[in-house]
C-alpha cells in the first residue's frame, strides 16, 4: 500500500474544501494517512493514488460520505458548555414559562446543526422537558443534523457507554435514560439508551452546512458549536450568513466556547459569551 504524499494530501484537502468547506491544514496529514490506510485495509487493500483518483473522477454519493467520515472527528458530550444551557434557561425557558415571552403558536424550534452522535440534541430535549413540561402546552421540536454516517447512526441509536455520560447528573440519568441489558456473557461496560419521551422531540436529518437549508427554520435557537474551527474564513462567513436566514428575529445562535463571529461582518449581535442574537 502506498504512502500519502504531501501532493496527494493537498488533492484530498481540495476535495474536502469544495464539497464541505473543510480546511485541512498540513498538520492533519498523518491523521488522514492513518485513517486512509485503515479504510483501504478493511476494504481489500488498494493504493491511495487509485482511491483518490476515483474520488476526483467519478465518486458516488456514498464514496464522498465515507471520505467525510474519514476526515471528521465526532467529539461530543452531554450538556457540553453548561453556560449555554444556563443562558437558555435564563433568557428563553424562564420567560416562556412565566408568560413574559411568547413564540408563535407556542411552537419552540431548536437546531443542533452538527449533532454528532446525539449528546447535544438530546441534552436540548432533556432541558426542554425539565423547563417546559408537556402540560404547559408548548410544541417543542429539536432538529438534529450532521453529514457523517457514523454520527447520524449514533444519534439514531441513542445508546451510550457509561464513559460517554459525562455531563449528565445522576438525576437526569435516572429520569431520561434506561439501562440496556448487555448480551449474555458480555464483559463490555454498561450501555444506556435515551428514553422515548426525549427521543420523540428530536428529528434527525442529514445536512451539508454549505448547501441550501431547504425545509429548515425558522428557529428560536441554533447550536452551531465546535464546527467553524474546521472551516476557512470564507466558509465561516457563508455558513453564518445562511444561519441568519433561518434564525427568527430575536432568536439565538450559539457557537463553540473557543469560537467567535468577530471579524466576519455578519448581522448577529453578541448576547453572551459565544452566543449571538439576531
Amino acid at each position: 500500500m502506498s504512502t500519502l504524499t504531501e501532493t496527494t494530501f493537498k488533492r484530498i484537502a481540495e476535495i474536502a474544501r469544495r464539497r464541505w468547506g473543510l480546511s485541512l491544514g498540513e498538520r492533519k496529514i498523518q491523521l488522514v494517512a492513518n485513517r486512509l490506510a485503515s479504510h483501504l485495509r478493511k476494504n481489500g487493500g488498494g493504493e491511495i493514488e487509485q482511491y483518490v483518483q476515483r474520488l476526483e473522477r467519478n465518486p458516488t454519493d456514498e464514496d464522498m460520505l465515507v471520505l467525510f467520515d474519514l476526515l471528521s472527528t465526532n467529539v461530543t458530550s452531554f450538556f457540553r458548555d453548561p453556560a449555554h444551557f444556563a443562558f437558555l434557561e435564563r433568557e428563553l425557558y424562564a420567560p416562556l414559562a412565566h408568560g413574559t415571552l411568547a413564540v408563535p403558536g407556542r411552537k419552540l424550534r431548536l437546531w443542533s446543526a452538527a449533532c454528532s452522535t446525539g449528546a447535544e440534541p438530546y441534552s436540548l430535549a432533556m432541558q426542554a422537558l425539565e423547563l417546559l413540561p408537556p402540560a404547559m402546552g408548548f410544541d417543542v421540536k429539536i432538529i438534529a443534523t450532521d453529514l457523517s454516517n457514523k454520527a447520524l447512526d449514533g444519534c439514531r441509536a441513542a445508546t451510550y457507554n457509561e464513559s460517554q455520560l459525562t455531563g449528565l447528573s445522576p438525576e437526569r440519568r435516572a429520569r431520561f435514560l434506561q439501562k440496556v441489558d448487555a448480551p449474555k456473557g458480555a464483559t463490555a461496560e454498561a450501555r444506556w439508551k435515551v428514553k422515548d419521551e426525549v427521543r420523540k422531540l428530536v428529528e434527525i436529518r442529514r445536512q451539508n452546512l454549505v448547501e441550501n437549508y431547504t425545509g429548515l427554520g425558522p428557529f428560536d435557537v441554533v447550536f452551531l458549536r465546535n464546527v467553524m474551527i474546521y472551516f476557512d474564513r470564507d466558509t465561516r462567513h457563508e455558513v453564518v450568513t445562511r444561519m441568519h436566514g433561518v434564525v427568527r428575529p430575536g432568536g439565538y445562535l450559539a457557537v463553540g466556547s473557543a469560537e467567535t463571529l468577530s471579524g466576519l461582518d455578519v448581522p448577529f449581535r453578541p448576547a453572551a459569551a459565544s452566543i449571538y442574537i439576531r
